[in-house]
């Protein structure tokens, strides 16, 4: 009796250590990340507007949900950490930043996460696979990258939830939560809400066909769900009625990108069939595992996870969100400077699809206690090795430019200038993981080379 307590408190003290590794790793690095090149930028065209005015700024820009809370955040924000409101939006984004963690979690077990080792491997599991990859820059390369899709996949996965559990609709907040979440997926990206509300569509058109729901279950059973799809297209008018979508898609943002104009099929179809081809190609060079990957998630769990079909439905429908994502991004070539951002929805959906699929492995196989706890050890070891690598790079990096920040000379509302730089101002990636942020003094030294993957 007394070694099952002794082995209770032991799998309580990891796991909760383990929980607490994410946060403690998004606090410190936001904490000791110095603003970048373009952070500044952002902060010295806009530091005599007022709240209302950047807003304003931004509609008629790009009102995605995450561009106002950027721009908002870097004009309280100082280069580096200082006591105030700097500090109060650094935990802010830390606080988005390890929402899409949890939250992701909590999509793959269909529940909350417990303090049971199956759990704690699957959230350090996601952790860990977020950070060993390319889309890691997401969260570490830059505020203007953290701040602003930090926030857009925790909406992102967060309106996953009341499909994946079936949360009961019994109280008028939850209604005015899914209607705002559905609104904010709506505006978070680009492509992600298009994609989730087409699919969303397909797939009820199908169950009302084949009689498995009827209409009154949309309101009466998937309620949250339905409200939060209005959401999403209320979310999309908005997104897409503001006076900065013709300059984004007419030659001023996108020409940039080899933008192929829809208009241009009926002038020349071979042309844009050809260039559509050659962008898919070109778009999916850093996500290609994801193809077999996927693929065997489908076929194992069709033919071997067999009792539970949901979970090969899930994988299916995330294959299919991926596939459309990818295939919406053939009319632009997506250059590998805006490659971790912008690929980055789709990237959370193999995520997803993997968590999952881990998971059902664990179920299916029946683990004994013993083995999670050695595979949960040794995730929690990962995890911490994660934080100290970081640590160890970025607190180096934070001492040597803070120096150096005199040289930023602002000019309100006007150009940027920049004194002389002693030295050089890249920074060293850490040793393990390969985490790295982008200089405060200029842009990165002209190419995507110095990022953690590059061609």
């Amino acid at each position: 009796m007394k070694n099952i307590k002794e082995q209770d408190k032991t799998k309580k003290y990891l796991c909760i250590f383990g929980y607490i590794l994410v946060p403690l790793f998004f606090v410190i690095l936001y904490f000791l990340m110095t603003e970048t090149y373009e952070d500044l930028l952002q902060g010295n065209a806009n530091a005599n507007d007022s709240v209302g005015t950047i807003f304003q700024v931004i509609y008629n820009y790009l009102p995605r949900v995450g561009e106002f809370y950027q721009r908002i955040a870097v004009h309280f924000m100082t280069p580096q950490l200082s006591f105030g409101l700097d500090m109060i939006f650094r935990l802010i984004t830390a606080m988005f930043a390890s929402g899409v963690i949890y939250v992701s979690t909590a999509f793959v077990l269909g529940r909350r996460p417990r303090l049971q080792y199956k759990d704690i491997i699957i959230y350090l599991g996601i952790m860990l696979f977020i950070m060993i990859s390319m889309f890691s820059e997401t969260f570490t390369y830059r505020f203007s990258y953290a701040n602003n899709y930090a926030l857009g996949l925790l909406i992102t996965v967060g309106c996953l939830l009341p499909f994946r559990i079936n949360i009961v609709c019994d109280k008028w907040w939850k209604v005015v939560l899914a209607l705002i979440g559905g609104f904010l997926f709506g505006t978070s990206t680009e492509i992600a809400p298009i994609a989730f509300l087409l699919i969303v569509v397909i797939v009820t058109i199908i169950l009302l066909a084949r009689k498995y729901i009827t209409w009154k279950d949309l309101w009466r059973k998937y309620r949250l769900c339905t409200i939060m799809t209005i959401g999403i297209i209320v979310g999309l008018i908005f997104f897409n009625s503001n006076g900065g979508v013709g300059f984004r898609t007419t030659g001023g943002y996108a020409e940039v990108y080899d933008y192929v104009s829809p208009f241009g099929v009926l002038s020349d179809p071979i042309g844009v069939g050809r260039k559509m081809w050659e962008h898919l190609w070109y778009n999916i060079r850093y996500i290609f595992f994801a193809i077999p990957l996927m693929g065997v998630y489908l076929l194992v769990e069709w033919n071997v996870l067999k009792k539970e079909k949901k979970y090969f439905w899930w994988q299916f429908l995330l294959t299919i969100y991926c596939t459309v994502f990818i295939g919406a991004t053939t009319v632009i070539a997506v250059h590998d400077d805006l490659y971790p951002r912008f690929m980055s929805p789709m990237f959370m959906a193999i995520v997803l699809a993997s968590g999952l699929f881990v998971w059902r492995l664990m179920e299916y196989c029946k683990l004994p206690e013993k083995r999670l706890r050695k595979t949960a050890i040794i995730t929690v070891i990962c995890g911490a090795v994660m934080v100290i690598d970081m640590m160890w790079a970025f607190g180096r990096y934070n001492i040597r430019t803070a120096p150096q920040l005199d040289s930023v000379i602002y000019n309100p509302g006007q150009e940027l200038e920049m004194g002389e730089i002693d030295g050089s101002y890249n920074m060293t990636p850490s040793i393990i993981f390969r985490f790295k942020q982008l200089p405060p003094f200029a842009w990165s030294d002209g190419t995507y080379e110095d990022a953690k993957f590059g061609v």
